[in-house]
């Protein structure tokens, strides 16, 4: 479900059906176990406003997708199943990457040690092929959606980022936020990060630039100077000291509040 739609026999992927079916797939994935109602199934199909021939389309979807399930040779893993107006997908959600994603996520968040986090964390990243039902699903759809996943995504990002700083790994670190602060220009903490990161390696100078131009992006955008946070951070290296994330009110709780 991260990124193409596909599923995987005996190590070969394999494309289900039409790009209607992979969505439904995709759809009834993303609340495996759960029933799923006919007419919430029949909107996020559409790509237009809501109309009433969807119900009778989903009809035709649901047959397909299970004639593409059998094909696959899926029929053992998941079943799909209608009870009354919803339909469900039943299955290991082991089985799906987007499961394996939060499960992991979730471990991470509850782990104590830096080590463990970031084992946690990079393998959850490692799930994340792209974006959500990315080759199949409308703007529209995705409004709906995925947004909680996309910052699920940062989450476990900065989880990463904050278990490899608490580890000492700054120069390897370094790179990693460059992209990721080049991704997200106006997240603080990995602003933070980054600064901090590069104040580590010793590149003040630099350190300080990626604050300034925070700064000016926050002036021209909002009319306002740096987070309190931030203004933390730049003076710290200004002082030329460790920055000390413990008064960060998000790595408070958690594996993050040794940081």
């Amino acid at each position: 479900m991260l990124g193409k739609v596909e599923w995987t026999v005996d190590g070969r992927a394999r494309t289900i059906g039409r790009r209607r079916e992979r969505l439904l797939l995709g759809l009834l994935l993303l609340e495996m176990g759960r029933p799923l109602p006919m007419d919430r199934l029949a909107d996020l199909l559409s790509d237009e406003e809501a109309r009433p021939q969807c119900r009778a389309d989903l009809y035709v979807d649901v047959c397909r997708l299970r004639a593409s399930l059998r094909r696959g040779g899926c029929e053992e893993s998941v079943q799909l199943v209608r009870s009354g107006s919803t339909y469900t997908l039943t299955g290991d959600p082991q089985l799906v990457d987007l499961h394996r994603f939060t499960d992991l996520v979730g471990r991470a968040q509850r782990a104590t040690e830096p080590q463990e986090v970031s084992h946690l964390a990079s393998c959850a990243l490692a799930e994340w092929r792209g974006a959500l039902l990315e080759d199949v699903a409308s703007e529209r759809t995705l409004r709906g959606i995925g947004a909680a996943y996309e910052e699920l995504l940062i989450s476990a990002q900065l989880l990463r980022v904050a278990a490899e700083f608490k580890l000492g790994n700054y120069w390897s670190l370094s790179a990693e936020l460059a992209r990721l602060t080049t991704e997200h220009p106006e997240h603080e903490m990995l602003l933070a990060f980054r600064a901090a990161t590069l104040h580590a390696c010793g590149r003040r100078a630099e350190a300080l630039q990626v604050l300034a131009a925070a700064g000016a992006r926050m002036a021209a955008r909002l009319g306002l100077d740096l987070s309190r946070q931030l203004q933390d951070v730049r003076q710290a290296i200004l002082r030329d000291t460790p920055v000390d994330f413990r008064d960060f009110r998000v790595f408070r709780h958690g594996a993050l509040g040794a940081v």
